[in-house]
């Protein structure tokens, strides 16, 4: 069994002390963390335009080449996709399911008994289990388990107001 390790702290005083540097060191990192949040927002804001860009240009040429296509349907009534020296181009048949209105479709499904046709997800409400008599805990396998656990708040506010 290994040995609990002793505290270098040895008074209230130097467990103040290391109250006063831990909320610092939590400023100092609130600090850092909001320059990186502007930083990343700098770089987001230059490359989106970039991108932006790009999209709109690979869009049109998107949009010419299936103009194309579309204008030489012909060309594939025997084979359904053309290789070129850069890439490929082909019909694919696919299949989209178009709801028009999500609430009356759930509606008319179970009225149906389609329910199959539905998602449902399923999730554990802890905070209900934890209300839950003990020899109904034991039944369903789950166990409420209690600890006291000690909270290290410094007071950034104090810490602040009395900068050394």
């Amino acid at each position: 069994m290994a040995k609990k390790k002793e505290s270098t702290l040895r008074s209230w005083d130097e467990v103040d002390e290391n109250l006063k540097t831990l909320g610092k060191l939590k400023i100092e990192k609130t600090k850092l963390e909001g320059e990186l949040t502007s930083k990343i927002n700098e770089i987001k804001e230059k490359y989106a335009l970039k991108c932006t860009n790009i999209s709109t240009e690979s869009k049109a040429i998107e949009k010419e080449i299936e103009r194309f296509c579309e204008a030489r349907k012909a060309d594939f009534l025997n084979k359904r996709s053309k290789k070129l020296n850069f890439g490929l181009v082909a019909y694919r048949l696919t299949e989209k399911v178009k709801i028009s209105c999500i609430g009356a479709t759930i509606k008319a499904l179970k009225a149906l008994n389609l329910d199959f046709c539905l998602r449902i997800k399923e999730e554990i409400d802890k905070d209900e289990v934890k209300t839950l008599d003990s020899s109904v805990l034991t039944k369903i396998g789950v166990k409420v388990e209690k600890e006291d656990k000690l909270s290290i708040e410094p007071n950034i506010i104090e810490i602040v107001a009395n900068k050394d």
